[in-house]
């Protein structure tokens, strides 16, 4: 019978053979959700169509990768606002991605944001065809989330793996800024395109990469055969992501946008731990979820 640290070892190789073929080649299976209740009958007529067509769309092309059977799964909850004129619309997305952790049935959400400043046009009919050389107020939108998307994938398996879709999520919102749409320019307060992705191409934000890195691939992923070692990982990566906090702006966004996403998988996954002063250090990294951190240490 093998030791415990060749089965690790054999873990270890075909978790390495897994991201291998995953980083060679990456594909999205995206569900796609619009609601248009609050435009007029007129306007839902013409929307009829939308949704399959943008989850054609975006699930056909292949954001610079090749296909493989184990897609990335995301979701796109478009919520339409208002008519802003002639096949003009105003909506909010909520956008969201998840990734599977290895030799588990469960999966671990890796994105979970809402841009509430989408502004496009849409004729029913017309063709929706990608160009990443020209500015689309609708494809360039769709382009950058999943780029996003797919780099933030990417990191999870490799670190800084994300970087090119990274950067091609970036000249997106390079070209959306020269232009007047909301949702591409600076801003000192709310979430922005521009900001978000301009942070996570900063060195100052590299290790909250890389830190997502570790929390994922040698933490969850190494639970079904490490498991006091992957819950070692996960922490210090909490605790490093939380010292590259306390050097930040506090108005930054990759680090918002990690907790925002996780704290409801980091509560769950400390729930049998015997030591239940982790939730102390927890909240002390992320004080924004202090009350369900707190809820959660009560539970045996």
């Amino acid at each position: 019978m093998p030791g415990k640290s060749t089965v690790i070892l054999i873990s270890l190789t075909m978790l390495l053979l897994l991201v291998s073929a995953r980083l060679l080649a990456q594909q999205v299976d995206c569900t796609v959700n619009v609601n248009y209740e609050a435009v007029s009958t007129t306007n839902k007529d013409q929307l009829r169509d939308f949704a399959s067509e943008v989850r054609t769309y975006v699930n056909s092309y292949q954001w610079g990768m090749e296909n493989i059977p184990d897609k990335v799964k995301c979701t796109l909850d478009i919520f339409i606002q208002r008519v802003q004129g002639e096949n003009k619309y105003s909506a909010q997305v909520f956008v969201g991605s998840q990734r599977p952790i290895y030799a588990s049935a469960n999966s671990s959400v890796v994105l979970r944001l809402m841009d509430d400043s989408w502004q496009f046009t849409y004729t029913k009919g017309r063709p929706i065809s990608h160009n990443p050389y020209a500015y689309n107020d609708m494809t360039s939108f769709l382009d950058f989330y999943m780029f996003l998307i797919a780099g933030y994938d990417s990191d999870t398996y490799e670190r800084l793996a994300g970087t090119p879709m990274f950067q091609k999520a970036a000249n997106i919102a390079n070209l959306g800024r020269s232009t007047s749409d909301p949702g591409w320019q600076p801003s000192t307060s709310g979430y922005t395109r521009l900001q978000l992705i301009n942070e996570l191409l900063s060195p100052a934000f590299e290790h909250v990469r890389i830190e997502s890195w570790r929390y994922h691939f040698t933490g969850l992923d190494s639970l079904a055969f490490a498991p006091q070692r992957a819950y070692r990982n996960v922490l210090h990566a909490l605790e490093n992501i939380g010292k590259v906090r306390r050097l930040s702006d506090p108005r930054n966004q990759v680090i918002k946008l990690f907790f925002d996403t996780k704290y409801m998988e980091i509560a769950e996954l400390f729930v049998k731990s015997p030591d239940k002063t982790v939730y102390n250090t927890i909240a002390n990294i992320d004080p924004a979820h202090l009350k369900t951190y707190e809820e959660f240490s009560q539970k045996e």
